[in-house]
């Protein structure tokens, strides 16, 4: 494919043709500006000879410009790399498209760009026709249907973690019921019946955290949120720490995050240990709540018993949606979490 490098002469006669005026009326011209897609003629050197007016509306250039300005400079420097590829793929003879964005006045359109070489009869590329179709609403739409769809990913990944450890939960009940009955006159089943009876009223309160408390007020008191997540590993955990009120709308994050603490706890750490005790101590200064996690195994760990995975992953997104910080290590006594969370 070769391409005319006397454009210049060619593409004025192209605009020519645009601006003829037959009886004092441009048809052509009154027939592009008629159509909502942005219309341009750009030359093999890259330079916009003639644009409709949605075109210029577009692209913020006066309707009365003479043209001749450069086109890439007119997008946004994020696309000018897909422009200049599709460009290059015209001037070589082929139709070439790319996705494009425009920004004026605060706001914001996605186009469809299509770009046609316009050839003589000798098949050279004599100018570009360039044809800018707005698709603001199915680009929006598409982008919904991505997000939701990952949300609804992110739920099923979230169900089957969920009931994953629903089993080791139990089986950690089941064995904490039975040496608490070895060591008193307390019926094992009873023991463990009054524990998922807890379990269930924890999971509750995680989703429903109006339950803690007095619904009628919006504080409620850390200590309130840490015993009903952790009654049913009574009484291998001490919490201790000065009143504390949590506005209502951070409970649901710091009840999630709890709960997966002690989840992990029954599977590796002191809640699975026969002498295994967790501190859960925290202060308040009415803007920052600074909580600790400190478990206490025996035997003693030397060394993480487990991968992070989608349960310490989630926490980590749920405490950073809320600006908040973790840091987790472990040591000879087991597993250290220092937890920070804007309460104000």
């Amino acid at each position: 494919m070769q391409i005319d490098t006397r454009a210049d002469t060619s593409t004025e006669r192209l605009a020519e043709v645009l601006d003829m005026q037959p009886g004092g009326f441009s048809f052509e011209r009154a027939m592009l500006d008629a159509s909502d897609d942005c219309i341009k003629i750009i030359s093999v050197q890259g330079n916009l000879l003639t644009m409709n007016r949605a075109g210029c509306l577009a692209l913020g250039v006066p309707q009365d410009s003479s043209f001749g300005m450069p086109w890439l400079p007119l997008l946004p420097n994020s696309i000018q790399a897909e422009g200049r590829k599709a460009l290059s793929e015209t001037l070589q003879g082929h139709s070439a498209r790319f996705p494009g964005r425009s920004e004026l006045g605060g706001d914001t359109k996605y186009w469809d760009n299509l770009l046609t070489p316009i050839t003589d009869s000798q098949q050279r590329v004599r100018a570009i026709l360039c044809v800018s179709r707005d698709v603001t609403t199915s680009t929006l739409l598409e982008r919904m249907l991505e997000r939701a769809l990952a949300r609804e990913q992110l739920l099923a990944q979230e169900m089957r973690h969920r009931i994953k450890n629903v089993f080791a939960v139990v089986s950690g009940l089941v064995g904490l019921a039975k040496r608490e009955a070895g060591r008193s006159d307390t019926d094992a089943m009873q023991l463990l019946r009054e524990r998922l009876w807890c379990l269930a009223r924890a999971s509750d309160v995680i989703f429903e955290p109006k339950q803690i408390g007095d619904a009628a007020q919006d504080q409620v008191e850390i200590l309130a949120i840490v015993d009903v997540v952790l009654k049913p590993y009574a009484p291998k955990y001490l919490a201790d720490g000065a009143p504390c009120g949590i506005s209502r709308r951070f409970t649901t994050a710091i009840a999630l995050i709890l709960h997966e603490l002690a989840t992990n706890s029954v599977k590796y750490g002191s809640f699975n240990s026969a002498q295994g005790i967790v501190r859960i101590n925290w202060t308040c200064d009415g803007v920052e709540l600074l909580l600790t996690w400190s478990e206490h195994c025996n035997p003693a760990v030397h060394s993480a018993p487990y991968e992070p995975g989608f349960g310490s992953t989630m926490v980590d997104q749920l405490i950073w949606s809320v600006g908040g910080a973790i840091n987790r290590r472990w040591g000879q006594d087991g597993l250290f979490v220092e937890l920070r969370l804007p309460i104000s």
